[in-house]
């Protein structure tokens, strides 16, 4: 009997990391100027950001994975006896997992697949399944794995900030209020992940104080002298990105530090300059 880990795409890990943790992902979808596009597989966010810079190509809009999709790979995954832990963003950003969990209890494996909110998206989804990947490998069942996933999604912390609010705004990420203010002042939004949902932290006069303000967070949240994971995700914020991870290990005991892009689907809510950090403890990824 196997255990196969099934996610969705926003984790925007490298194919290669994708093999060696050996991890099943359903790609979400992109409509733009008239079109679906299958995140990283039809559009990278280099491509998004050129088509938004122009106005008339209109604002996009991201699908979720759907339950047919869902129910076939679980077809797939779930033969001869085999288990599923389905490890998804967080339903605070999208349907995916709502709709991953209908599909198991539909589907005649329903005991062997195990759906889990990871409260997370983007790198800090990334975050999480490089650790499931690898207890994965070394033996853990499906519903150890989702329990872990779990774990880490309520302690891990996770800040960013945004260059621009019209992207949250327009894609519905922000209320209308929050993002006229930041406009007309000027001021950097420090955003967070409080319960799988994108919240407003605090705000910062200029991106650097917004980064300063991020590390500050995370550092105080982790347990002192404990052993933390982290990553450090952005959307064409490559040497912002690179000194944020230099800061963040000199202030903490970091054991692993991972770097991700921001791809196509969450970039289209948070524009380009996002730069965004997670940080859990290793207690919590047992």
């Amino acid at each position: 009997m196997a255990v196969h880990i099934l996610t969705d795409s926003s984790h925007y890990l490298d194919p290669a990391t994708i093999e060696a943790l050996k991890i099943h992902v359903l790609p979400l979808t992109l409509h733009l100027a008239g079109q679906d596009r299958r995140e990283r597989l039809d559009i990278t966010t280099e491509e998004l950001f050129q088509v938004l810079a122009d106005r008339s190509a209109g604002w996009p809009t991201t699908a979720a994975v759907s339950p047919a999709a869902l129910l076939k790979a679980y077809d797939a995954l779930a033969q001869d006896g085999d288990e599923v832990a389905g490890i998804f963003m967080s339903r605070g950003t999208s349907v995916t997992v709502e709709n991953a969990l209908v599909a198991a209890a539909e589907h005649p494996a329903y005991e062997r697949i195990h759906v889990v909110d990871s409260l997370a998206v983007s790198g800090a989804l990334a975050l999480t399944l490089h650790t499931v990947g690898r207890l994965a490998a070394d033996g853990m069942a499906a519903r150890d794995l989702a329990r872990v996933a779990k774990q880490m999604g309520e302690r891990m912390r996770v800040m960013f900030t945004v260059d621009t609010l019209d992207y949250l705004h327009r894609g519905g990420r922000m209320k209308g209020s929050q993002a006229l203010v930041g406009t007309l002042l000027g001021i950097k939004p420090v955003l967070c992940l409080n319960e799988g949902r994108i919240e407003l932290w605090s705000k910062a006069r200029g991106k650097k104080k917004a980064l300063d303000a991020m590390l500050e967070e995370v550092v105080r949240s982790m347990p002192p002298g404990e052993p933390v994971h982290a990553l450090i995700f952005d959307a064409a914020a490559p040497e912002e990105a690179r000194a944020l991870a230099e800061a963040l290990r000199a202030q903490l005991n970091v054991e692993q530090l991972y770097r991700n892009p921001i791809g196509p689907v969450v970039a289209a809510h948070v524009g380009p300059g996002c730069v965004a950090m997670a940080a859990c403890p290793v207690s919590a990824m047992r």
